[in-house]
């Protein structure tokens, strides 16, 4: 079995014309666009193709924590800087979460920038502890704490196949492409027909467990934008670093916000 590094020889990662800033900023505005779909629109079609595009978000930031694992100076402020942001994101996101209703606010809801740190903290554990028992345990309970947040189980096991397979840009995304077609049960998009017309004799194509899986399909959108990355981070500036740990609970606390009002 080849190791990580074997593979990263093997087969190197093309250049594209996209850099990391570019996948950050689609992220940013794909959950941008999933948000305000969530918040505002009402007419079914039209949330369900922008919660489509929305599905690109969350992948593309765990691609990029990926890529800023193996290029940070310093893990361990890197490490520090998520603990902090998912710490600030925490209320934010449980308030948009109930609709700007204090009332409706449920406490064991973690957002997207806590999964990027477990994640973050189960790729050093992979690599870095040796013993291999050790190593696994870790990993399974990092992957337990994740239940409850955002992207949950799904996020961070995506994290770990692009880490896994870091430097064979191919088989990162075969590896993604396994994990979404598992995740949204992509059998059920051929099967679910056929099994209402065998058990309920009908042809029901349109429902509301159809329309989840077709909207959750939108997770192999990030396919493409990371298929075209440079393996570049972009132009470095104090903009670039800081917006998207700004923008996520700021835009969260507004559309809350609005919501509630």
């Amino acid at each position: 079995m080849e190791t990580d590094q074997e593979i990263a020889v093997s087969n190197p990662p093309q250049k594209g014309p996209l850099t990391i800033n570019c996948l950050k900023y689609i992220a940013v505005l794909a959950m941008l666009i999933d948000h305000i779909a969530l918040s505002f629109v009402h007419n079914e079609l039209l949330l369900i193709v922008m919660r489509f595009i929305g599905k690109t978000a969350g992948p593309l930031m765990f691609y990029a924590a990926v890529e800023g694992y193996h290029h940070t100076r310093n893990i361990g402020r890197y490490i520090f800087r998520l603990f902090v942001f998912a710490a600030i994101s925490y209320f934010p996101f449980i308030y948009f979460e109930a609709g700007g209703v204090f009332s409706n606010i449920h406490f064991l809801k973690m957002d997207v920038i806590y999964t990027i740190l477990l994640g973050v903290l189960a790729i050093k554990a992979r690599r870095e502890i040796k013993n291999k028992p050790v190593k696994l345990f870790l990993v399974m309970l990092l992957i337990t704490l994740c239940i409850p947040a955002d992207w949950g189980t799904a996020g961070i096991i995506m994290m770990l196949v692009f880490d896994f397979y870091y430097g064979n840009r191919k088989n990162q995304l075969f590896g993604y492409a396994l994990v979404v077609l598992l995740y949204i049960g992509v059998l059920e998009l051929i099967t679910y027909p056929a099994s209402q017309l065998i058990y309920h004799g009908n042809l029901e194509i349109v429902s509301d467990y159809y329309k989840e899986i077709v909207k959750n399909t939108g997770m192999l959108l990030p396919i493409i934008p990371i298929f075209f990355y440079a393996g570049e981070k972009g132009r470095k500036t104090g903009f670039s670093k800081w917006f998207f740990y700004i923008f996520y609970p700021a835009h969260l606390l507004i559309l809350g916000f609005l919501r509630g009002s």
